[in-house]
Formats: C-alpha cells, structure tokens, sequence
C-alpha cells in the first residue's frame, strides 16, 4: 500500500525548505542545509501520517494557548486504565528469573525465558489480535517495559520495545495487508526483528545512509549491497534467523530512500562459486546490552522479494516509530531508577557507616531521594507523551524532552545510587552495575547527547521562527549575494548585524537595515513584541494573588501548586530568551549549539517540573514527597543556567571553545601529543 500519490509528492516537493534549513544554506553550511531540509520534509511526512491534530504541549506553554489542568493530568490515565493488563506478561518473565532460568551462561538472555514471555504474547504485546497478537495498546506496553526494568530485566525490556515499536510499528503504519499478514504473526510468536538503519560509516544522520538495492529484473527481486563502510552496524535484536526492516538507498546513490523487510538466513552464507550472494551476521562487541543482540550485518548482492519493499521513505517510517521509541525508553528509564532506588535503600537501612545507620544520615538521603525523582521524572514524561500521542497532540519538543529528561536522570541516578552504595555497586553480581553500561546507551547520540535539543528547541519555535524571523534572516542572507546572484565571499560573508560589522561593512549592514524596515515580518515582530509586553505586563499585578485562590492550580497537593506555577510563569518566559538569542546571534544561530542547549536544558527542567506534579498529583502521599524534592532539585538546576543574561559570556566561552577545538581539529593540542589513540574497533573509511 502506498503512502503518497505522484500528486501527493509533487505537492510536497513544491513545499519549501524549513527556516532552519534556509538559515544553515545562507549561513553557508550547504551539507548541513540539504541534511536537515531532508530530515524536516520525512518529519513532516511522518507527522501527516499519525494525523496530529493539535499543536505541542511544550509549546503551548510557552507561547499559549495555555493547556488545560485535565491535560496536564491527562498522563495519569495510563496506569489507571492499564494497571493490570501485563501482569501476565511481567509475571512469566519473573517466574523465570526466579528460578534461575532468564539467562545463558554468555549471560545472553535465554531461550526459555523467550518462550515463557511468547506464550503470553509479549512480543506481539501491540500487535492487533487478528494477526494473533496481544492487540494491547502502548500504555499498557510502558507499564510492562518498567515492570521489567524495575525487576532485573531491563535486557528483556530493550529487546521487546525495539520489537515493538520500531519493529512491528513499522509494519502497523506503513506495511500492505500482505506484508503484515506475512510479518507480524511471526514477531507475535517470538521472532525477533530489529531496525537496520544506522552503519559502520554512518551514524545518526539517516539521510547519509550508503547501503543500497538495485532491481534484479531476471529473478524479480532486488539486490541489497550493504558491505565494507555500509555494512548496518549496531543493529539490536538482529541475529540469524530473526527480521529486520533495512534501510538503503535506492540505487547506489539515489535519492530515494527506501525500507525493506527481510528475513535473515539462519546461518551465514559466503558469496563464491555458485552462490552469488553472501551475508554474515557477528556481535558488534559492545559493552551494553550485554544480554541482548547487537550486531553487525554484511549483505553481498544479496537478494530481497520484491513484494517485501516497505512502500515509503525509510526515514519517514523512522520517525513515525521513533515517538514510542522514546516513550519506552523513558519507562524503561524509571523502571532501572527504580530498582536502583531499591537496592540502595535496602542497603542504606541495613548497613552501618559513622555514627549510625546509613539511611540515617542526611547526604545519603537526598541521593535516594534524586534517584526516586528521576524515577517519578521519568513516569511522568512517559505517560504523559503517551497520552498526547493518543489524544492526536503533536509530539514535537516533547518527544525529545522526554528521552534527553529520562536518559539525563537515568545517568544522575546511576551516580546517586553509587554514592549510597560506594564500593559496592561495583560487584559483578550487583544489578546496578550490571545497569550502568545500559543506563548510559539511552543517552546516546552520535558525536554530542544534547544535540536533541537542538531538534526540540527548532520544533517548539518553528511557528515564531517562520512567522517573525524568516523574513530578517533573508534580509541578512540578501547581503551575502552579489549583483549577479552569486555568494560573496566566505571571509565577506555577514551572519550578524552589530556595531563591529557596522564599521567593517557600513554600506551593506545599512543597506540591510533599509531592507529590514520594508519587510513584513519585521513589523509583525514588533507587533509582537508590544503584545506580549503589554500581557506580560497586565500579568504582574496577578502574581500578588496568592496561589490558594487560583483555581487552576487547585487540584494539586498544597506543596505543589507553587512548583507548578513559578515552573509555568518561567516556561512563558522562554520565549523572550529564544527572541533573545535570536536578535543577538541572527544568521550566526544555526552555529551557536551552546546557547541553544542551554535553552533546551532550561526548558526541560521547567517542563518536567510540571508534569512531574501533575502526575504525582493524582498520587499517594509518599510519590507527592518525592515530586515536591524532585522540582525543587530542577529549579535549583533551572536557575544555574543563565542566557539572556550571559549573552556575551556565552561570546566569549564560544570564542574559547573554537580556539580549543581549532587546535584539536589541526592536532596541536600538546596535551594530547605523543599519546597514541586506539584504532577504531570498526573503522569506516
């Protein structure tokens, strides 16, 4: 079944380019334009396809309509309505934790322990029934995923959200009756199916992927060549005899990038004499995930049915599955803090330090007490996006905010419990150390963990950005040509009007600043301005009202109301600080990671903040406690990060930072000199 119409894409080809995508072409990062023009269009596409209805949570708070109470608690449904549905699930897999048998002697998880939690249709656990699933919906999958991290499983976890959720979520949004009719009964009895996207010569850019397919018009069928560079790497769940849904190219060098379903041989196949074809499939070696398959797949003209091509762009597909991705990530997230927090008040009610019991002592409490807020953190965000996304709510923003919050306490977490625990937490046996490489993969993005919220600040701001800002960011980009339509110069190039570019470009910055005066967009800027101004100002005299006597906050707990309502007010806040960034760094923005990540990690302190009493609101007394401490360590966070007011601090951190980098990137840094690196266990050149 096909996803788009020829008159569908011609439509979408006619759609122009992202404001961000425009700023990175006219700031001269061409590469980095075309990448993300392609990443935003399969964004889109993905979105239309779930039929989100209604704008951001995250953004509406920050620029309004103001959400509901009922929304904001509108997470708390979750457990309420799916409270009990994996008990049969979570109770197999701990049956055979029990006695011994969830794990190999390799300590890979263990065939038994996959065929008990199978006969209860975990892994088909959101697989509609008629293709002999569970038919179970994501809410209920998220209880189940923290269930099992909370209880030692955490692999067990990992293996089944990847199944479910970029693996059967695949084939549930895009794939043809045949394909699901053929596909998902074998994931709902056990098979395992990972997604093969990313590869030893390409990470986390999808775009950038090498693998490709060419037509085989003699045995009808395509041809996969994904081997040296292109070989898919780092595939979880991938493994003799298992399902994978690839990734690659159409064409070796096409634009167009398709996604393929395959079954993997069951052993591998060298390619010579008569077999014209060849596949391996070998561990990836790495220190997490332990228990699971992670591996490394080479494919030599190898041949795929033509019936098995997923009908739509494969980055498209992976964005439409990611959302849960993220969803499970942060439940598994709490389910690990959570049995972190076990452990290390086990050991702190029973073990003796200076002058008492551990638990006793004041330090040892408030790291149990970091680690049950992450936990709660993490429930909270998790519900609360699944929430959304059932409701037809946009998941821009917060689908980010949700895995960089749940990975970023996770990690914190992990720490905390090590300071109770000391020496300790480092024994083989010991499930926080067997969490600890695990814990820290769930922040992973290739080359820097905070570049997602370089994606969550570009789709809570698209609207502002393109309403008000695109038109100055042309105005800026307009300098930059000569008569002939030709760029300037790269040393000549302009990327922010200020009084140093005045004097060093006088009749282009005041050609831009005659410019700026006719352009709509600036005008409407202005207007808004002086309306947001004059609300904000109309506001002040409403924070004298005490927060008791408003009725928006009185259905939370008294000791929370004041959390939430400092975190809304400062959440209004940050659109001035992204105006802010964006007058003083202009076109210079779409290189300026620092301060946007700051404004990033500003936010999702804020927003967690919010949906963290919302959901404990509903609560006993004890996860109210917890939400209390927990928000007032994010407002201490919150308030330790300062942008507006450290505009030109952050200039000159920048300019220390790229004089640091310049001399690694020349490799001059005598700090490192003479100090052999290790070569690269895959290297991809």
């Amino acid at each position: 079944m096909s996803t788009t119409t020829p008159s569908d894409s011609a439509a979408h080809a006619a759609e122009p380019a992202s404001t961000a995508a425009q700023a990175l072409a006219a700031a001269g990062d061409v590469e980095s334009a075309r990448d993300v023009s392609a990443l935003d269009d399969a964004a889109l596409a993905a979105q239309k396809r779930l039929g989100a209805n209604k704008a951001s949570l995250v953004e509406r708070l920050i620029y309004g309509p103001e959400p509901s109470v009922e929304e904001l608690q509108s997470g708390t449904r979750v457990a309420r309505e799916h409270g009990n549905a994996a008990t049969p699930v979570v109770d197999a897999a701990l049956d055979c934790l029990a006695r011994g048998e969830a794990f190999e002697a390799d300590e890979k998880l263990s065939a038994a322990l996959r065929s008990a939690v199978a006969k209860e249709k975990g892994y088909g656990y959101t697989v509609p029934a008629e293709f002999g699933g569970a038919g179970a919906s994501y809410g209920a999958l998220a209880l189940t995923e923290e269930e099992l991290s909370a209880n030692g499983l955490g692999a067990l976890a990992v293996e089944i959200s990847g199944e479910l959720t970029i693996g059967a979520g695949s084939l549930i949004g895009y794939g043809t009756d045949a394909q699901k009719k053929t596909f998902l009964p074998m994931l709902a009895e056990g098979r395992l199916m990972g997604f093969a996207l990313t590869e030893v010569g390409v990470g986390v850019n999808a775009k950038k992927v090498q693998a490709y397919v060419e037509l085989d018009e003699a045995n009808d069928c395509w041809r996969l060549h994904a081997d040296g560079a292109r070989a898919k790497f780092y595939i979880t769940n991938a493994c003799h005899g298992g399902l994978v849904g690839l990734v690659a190219r159409i064409g070796q060098g096409g634009k167009k990038v398709g996604l393929f379903v395959i079954e993997l041989p069951d052993t591998d196949v060298a390619r010579g004499g008569d077999q014209d074809w060849g596949f391996s499939c070998e561990s990836t070696e790495v220190s997490a995930f332990v228990a699971n398959h992670n591996s490394r797949l080479v494919f030599e003209n190898f041949p795929i049915p033509k019936q098995n091509q997923i009908q739509a762009d494969g980055v498209e597909v992976l964005f439409y599955c990611l959302r849960m991705g993220r969803c499970m990530l942060a439940a598994m997230s709490a389910g690990y803090q959570r049995m972190l927090a076990a452990d290390a008040a086990n050991f702190a009610r029973q073990r003796d330090g200076v002058g008492g019991r551990v638990v006793k002592h004041e330090l040892p409490r408030l790291n149990l007490g970091k680690v049950l807020g992450g936990a709660l953190q993490a429930r909270a965000l998790s519900h609360l996006s699944l929430q959304q996304d059932a409701d037809g709510v946009d998941l821009a923003g917060l689908r980010d905010l949700t895995k960089s919050a749940a990975s970023g306490t996770a990690m914190e977490s992990q720490i905390a419990c090590e300071h109770v625990f000391g020496g300790r937490s480092f024994h083989k046996s010991a499930r926080v150390s067997d969490a600890r490489a695990n814990i820290h993969v769930f922040g992973i993005v290739e080359g820097e963990d905070d570049l997602i919220l370089m994606g969550m600040i570009k789709d809570i701001c698209a609207k502002f950005t393109d309403r008000y800002m695109a038109g100055m960011l042309g105005v800026i980009q307009s300098i930059n040509m000569t008569g002939d339509g030709q760029p300037v110069a790269k040393d000549k190039r302009i990327l922010r009007i200020g009084p140093r570019t005045f004097l060093k470009h006088p009749m282009r910055c005041l050609m831009a600043n005659v410019k700026l005066l006719g352009n709509k967009s600036f005008w409407g800027l202005m207007g808004w301005i002086a309306g947001n101004a004059l609300t904000d100002v109309l506001r002040l005299p409403g924070r004298l009202v005490p927060t008791s006597m408003l009725s928006r906050y009185s259905s939370l707990p008294k000791p929370l109301r004041k959390p939430v309502r400092w975190a809304e007010r400062k959440l209004r806040g940050r659109r001035w600080s992204y105006l802010g960034i964006n007058l003083w760094y202009q076109l210079e923005l779409t290189r300026a990671q620092i301060p946007l990540q700051r404004l990033g990690k500003s936010i999702e302190h804020l927003f967690s903040i919010v949906a963290t009493c919302h959901h404990a609101a509903q609560q006993d007394v004890s996860q109210q406690r917890v939400a209390r401490l927990q928000a007032e360590l994010l407002k201490q966070k919150f308030e330790g990060i300062r942008i507006l007011s450290r505009l030109r601090g952050m200039d000159h951190l920048r300019d220390m930072v790229a004089d640091v980098g310049r001399d690694i990137e020349k490799d001059e840094s005598t700090l490192i000199a003479g100090v052999a690196p290790q070569p690269f266990a895959q290297p991809w050149e």
